[in-house]
Order: structure tokens, then sequence, then C-alpha cells
């Protein structure tokens, strides 16, 4: 019972310690976020993580041909492969994005302003090949294409009981989760706004917003399926 409060404590502890020493790490913070060394650094992050990506996706369609494997253990051992695609295509399109939006703040040079556009383009590829190999990986299944309009009923309808239990678990997982990072990290640019006198209203007004729509809309979803 006591693993739930594990996150919380260890977030709370964090900004008690940021709050504590704001003096010593703002400053720094502030360079680097503003430098255009950082910019670049995220640039080559979005394309290490791209290429990850790819290496990750022919590395789950090697797995599910296995003939070593049984079938149960191919569609198991794919899955984990196509998570960790997953996971190096966000952390891809969220460098790549972050990259591109930082320019025109940071008065960065023309050229990585090409750059990180380029780049951006690259991830958006990415997260769409990444989408098809769920077709690849489960030809026997009837899953819709990426672009269908009715695509979320399709691929539910497409899923066992079994799945979709699994589906939904990590669903509502992130959605706690989010419940937990978003005060979080309004509590984080409060700290950061008070530390460098700089106003951090609309930001926070975003976040606000953000989480009570991601509540609203996972209450109404549920309302409606019960």
């Amino acid at each position: 019972m006591f693993r739930k409060y594990i996150l919380p404590l260890i977030i709370a502890i964090l900004s008690v310690t940021m709050l504590l020493t704001i003096d010593y790490w703002k400053t720094p913070v502030t360079d680097i976020l503003t430098s255009t060394p950082y910019i670049i650094v995220l640039c080559i992050l979005a394309i290490i993580f791209a290429i990850l990506a790819f290496i990750y996706s022919k590395l789950a369609y090697k797995v599910d041909n296995d003939p070593n494997l049984e079938h149960s253990e191919q569609d198991r051992a794919s899955f984990k492969k196509f998570s960790e695609m997953n996971i190096a295509i966000i952390i891809s399109f969220y460098f790549a994005l972050g990259s591109m939006l930082l320019i025109s703040i940071n008065d960065a040079p023309f050229y990585l302003g090409i750059i990180s556009v380029v780049v951006l383009v690259l991830s958006i590829i990415m997260r769409y090949y990444g989408y098809s190999m769920i077709n690849k990986l489960y030809p026997e299944k009837d899953l819709p294409e990426n672009f269908e309009s009715d695509f979320d009923d399709k691929l539910i309808d497409s899923l066992t009981k079994e799945e979709m239990y699994t589906i939904f678990t990590g669903l509502y997982n992130a959605f706690k989760l989010t419940n937990i990072l978003l005060p979080a990290a309004m509590m984080l640019i409060t700290i950061y706004g008070y530390a460098t006198g700089i106003p951090q209203h609309f930001a926070l007004t975003v976040i606000a917003a953000t989480a009570i729509i991601i509540n609203i809309v996972y209450q109404v979803t549920v309302r409606k399926l019960i």
C-alpha cells in the first residue's frame, strides 16, 4: 500500500530540495536552456532516438518471424521490441519538437532552424512508420489502417479481452501518473518563475487547462461505457 505514495513523496522531496537550493541552479539552468548548443543537442538526440526506433522495429519484425520460437513467444518478444520502438519514437518526437520551438525563443542561427524542421519531419515520419508496424506484426488480425476515420473503434473491436485488459491497464496507470506529474510540473514552473523573476502565468494556465481536459475526457468516457 505504501508503494503508491513513493512517487508523490519523491516529487515532494525534490521540490523542497530545488526550492532550498534555488540560488545555486537557477543561473546555470537558464544559461543552458537559452543556449544554441542546447538546441543542437536536442536535434542530435532526436536523430539518435529515431535511429534506435528504426532498429527496434527491425528487431521486432525479426523475432516475430523467428522459427526457433513458438507463436506465443514470438508475439511476446515482438511486442516488447515494438514497445521499445514506441518509447524511442516518442522521445525523438518531443526532442525534435522542443528544438524547433526553442529556435525563435533563443534567437538561434537560421541554419539551425532548418535543421530542426528537418529533424521534426523525420521524427513525424518515424511515428507513422511505427504505427504501421502493428499491421506487419499482426497480419492475422483485422487491424485498421492509421488514417481510417473510425480507427479507434475498429482497433478495440479487433482486440481480445486479454489484450484490452493489458492496454487499458497501461492507459489507466498513465492517467494516474499524469495526475501526479502535471501538478508537480506546475510546482516546478512556479519555483523556476520565482527564482528567475520571469512570470509563468500562461504556462501554469495551460498546464492546469490540460489537466482539467484530460480528467473530464476520462470521466466522460468511463461514464459512457458503464
